[in-house]
């Protein structure tokens, strides 16, 4: 049997994490289009009429919701502007949900 050398060792180890480094970036990227998936417009709709149509059963809340749900698309549209950029959309579509939630918790008060 031979004896490995230090370099060859090191050169083993730096393979190692190179392999590691690439499955984690593929990862990475399968995960970053799950989310923006889900951040899609059609998700966003669907799940805004979906809860819209929830709290509009109830005509007391009609107004607070309508509000809290034009407060948010205006948020989106104040930050995101008429930008392609991925991560903008994302963002966007993030603030526009913690936008309608916060005035949604306010306006039900």
């Amino acid at each position: 049997m031979k004896t490995l050398k230090q370099t060859d060792i090191l050169d083993n180890k730096i393979a190692a994490l190179k392999l590691r480094r690439d499955t984690e970036f593929i990862e990475l990227k399968e995960q970053y289009f799950v989310v923006h998936h889900s951040f899609t417009i059609t998700n966003i709709v669907h799940h805004g009429i979906s809860e819209f149509y929830n709290t509009a059963t109830n005509k007391d809340n009609l107004l607070s919701t309508v509000t809290s749900v034009l407060g948010g698309y205006l948020s989106k549209k104040i930050v995101v502007g008429d930008s392609n950029n991925p991560f903008k959309q994302v963002l966007g579509y993030g603030i526009q949900f913690a936008v309608t939630k916060l005035l949604s918790k306010f306006t039900n008060k």
